[in-house]
């Protein structure tokens, strides 16, 4: 099993024992640090960090950040910026993504070289969002309903986080191959309503402040995070979206946001 393979394993062996009741004593394996970037390039401006893989014995998180990296953005042979330093592996610049510009981002550290692109994306347009229920064989299901007017005349694809009270709850990935240039649906499963009535941890609580992250983003990036969504199921890596054996991804995209506060007694039924 090659060293992703066994990092990847790890982490969902990890995951699964997080509701074990009884402690399980595995034998853990050492394997060799990797880089990891995830770099996003919006209307806003661009921002990188960079970290290196966790062994499972290492509990010190802070010591994965990566300092002395150069961090390049550029479109063709122009340099446009070389990314700042600023801390927790954070590199940041001022520039803004341009409609329907071709990035490259380049990372040099250590005597190794990572290289992505990504092309830039008009701006996503959400039509509606809602909580409701609805029946599913014998249980009653909250799910959070999310509609995109797709933009027309274009292949586009979507990636939504629906984070509460900060902290990321559901997310997806959705392209437009079914439904071109007209409306878009997609339902997260949130929790059913006997779970909602324990008052579960993952359970939504009434006054819980949720906030929608919708960003339209190209073909590279929506592979990766596709890849990302299956990976439990199939058993497989998530996709390269750099090279030089650096994990993570490089994404220019648009994004909007949408925020509300979550109440039960609003929410529809159908």
């Amino acid at each position: 099993m090659n060293k992703p393979s066994r990092l990847f394993l790890f982490l969902f062996l990890a995951l699964g024992m997080v509701s074990c009741e009884k402690e399980i004593d595995l034998d853990y394996h050492s394997v060799d640090e990797l880089y990891v970037a995830e770099a996003c390039l919006t209307q806003d401006g661009t921002k990188v960090r960079i970290t290196t893989t966790q062994d499972m014995h290492d509990n010190n998180r802070n010591a994965h950040n990566v300092e002395g990296a150069t961090v390049v953005l550029s479109m063709g042979e122009e340099v446009l910026d070389t990314l700042r330093y600023t801390k927790n592996g954070y590199y940041t610049s001022n520039y803004k993504g341009i409609y329907p510009c071709v990035y490259t981002l380049d990372i040099y550290l250590n005597g190794r070289h990572f290289s992505s692109t990504s092309t830039m994306q008009q701006a996503p347009q959400m039509n509606s969002f809602r909580f409701v229920w609805k029946k599913v064989v014998t249980e009653k299901m909250l799910f959070a309903d999310l509609k995109l007017q797709d933009i027309p005349g274009e292949n586009n694809y979507y990636f939504m986080h629906i984070y509460r009270n900060g902290i990321g709850y559901r997310w997806a990935v959705m392209r437009d191959e079914s439904n071109p240039g007209a409306e878009l649906q997609q339902l997260f499963s949130c929790t059913t309503e006997r779970e909602l009535d324990k008052n579960n941890d993952d359970a939504l609580h009434d006054g819980d402040y949720i906030e929608v992250e919708i960003r339209s983003i190209d073909r590279r990036a929506y592979d990766y995070f596709y890849s990302m969504q299956v990976m439990q199921n199939s058993g497989t890596n998530p996709v390269e979206n750099f090279t030089g054996g650096c994990l993570g991804y490089f994404s220019a995209y648009h994004v909007m946001t949408y925020t509300t506060v979550f109440y039960r007694e609003s929410v529809e039924e159908e």
